[in-house]
């Protein structure tokens, strides 16, 4: 009797483990479905860059008989994708900069100080989750042109410009930026911050040396976040900038794209699409762990 009870105790986890997969074998299937969903298209497009046109358009699922390195060369000149890669790294990083020093003052006060305006600026936060770029972004360039002509007297010298396409980024992903990163100040004890005043701290150094450090998870992901978008961002880049030399990769990348319906050079076509998603990719790959622990903390506390 003993013997048996020792043998059910013994394979007791490993049926427990076995049910476990069995249990969840339709969620594994299902994630691997839409793993290769994902990945296919990416690999694929990798693999086509190392192709020929000619090998593209005969056999576009088997392997390139010699990597065509060429093909990413003429992407990167003959295309200007190089201009159009250091376009979209000042853009990207412009924003960046300004969002990081708009939205962490902005959280901290929002979450922290109580106000007579605080519920009404914290509502009009949230209502601009709810207002897309996209929708707004032809009476931005409207007004900006018109700011233009008034005061300078060129209406491009505001509209086509890398400055005003980083600024508008920044602008507009705020609202977003505020809610989650908000979502994890609230969750902060304040004793910290108790104590710094106690000791003579200022609201500045309380924030720039306790708060910050802190909450650098969160400030990770919403950075990340906001990466992706503006590395990402096409409409507002091709309705501001004009000139060919200013344009970002997203931009740069449709014109290649219809020089490809002519000339049929899909193998350029294709190095630049990884040129484009590359940097991402890598960045990802990186920071996926911090990427899950900064949204859980910062969406699903306070």
């Amino acid at each position: 009797m003993e013997k048996k009870s020792r043998t059910a105790t013994l394979l007791k986890p490993e049926m427990t483990a076995s049910r476990y997969f069995r249990t969840h074998l339709f969620a594994y299937l299902l994630l691997g479905v839409f793993t290769v969903l994902f990945a296919y298209p990416i690999l694929w497009s990798i693999i086509s860059s190392f192709k020929t046109s000619a090998e593209i358009r005969q056999s576009p699922f088997s392997l390139p008989a010699v990597p065509q390195f060429v093909n990413y060369k003429n992407a990167w000149l003959a295309a200007h994708m190089g201009d159009y890669f250091l376009n979209s790294l000042m853009v990207t990083a412009l924003s960046m900069t300004l969002l990081v020093i708009l939205v962490i003052p902005c959280s901290y006060v929002l979450t922290r100080y109580h106000f007579k305006l605080r519920n009404f600026l914290r509502l009009l936060m949230m209502a601009g989750l709810f207002i897309n770029v996209n929708y707004i972004v032809y009476p931005i360039y409207l007004m900006i042109n018109g700011v233009s002509k008034t005061v300078f007297g060129n209406g491009l010298l505001l509209t086509d410009n890398l400055v005003t396409v980083a600024v508008i980024n920044a602008v507009t992903s705020v609202p977003f930026s505020i809610y989650l990163l908000s979502g994890f100040l609230a969750s902060l004890p304040t004793g910290y911050e108790e104590a710094a005043r106690i000791d003579g701290c200022t609201n500045w150094g309380i924030l720039l040396r306790i708060i910050v450090p802190l909450s650098l998870p969160s400030i990770l992901t919403v950075i990340l976040f906001q990466f992706l978008a503006y590395w990402n961002e096409y409409l507002v880049a091709q309705t501001f900038l004009i000139t060919d030399t200013k344009r970002t990769l997203p931009v740069g990348l449709l014109s290649i794209m219809q020089e490809a319906k002519v000339a049929t050079d899909y193998g350029r076509l294709y190095a630049g699409l990884v040129i484009v998603m590359l940097p991402v990719l890598i960045l990802y790959c990186f920071v996926q762990k911090n990427l899950t622990k900064g949204i859980s903390m910062g969406g699903l506390k306070g």
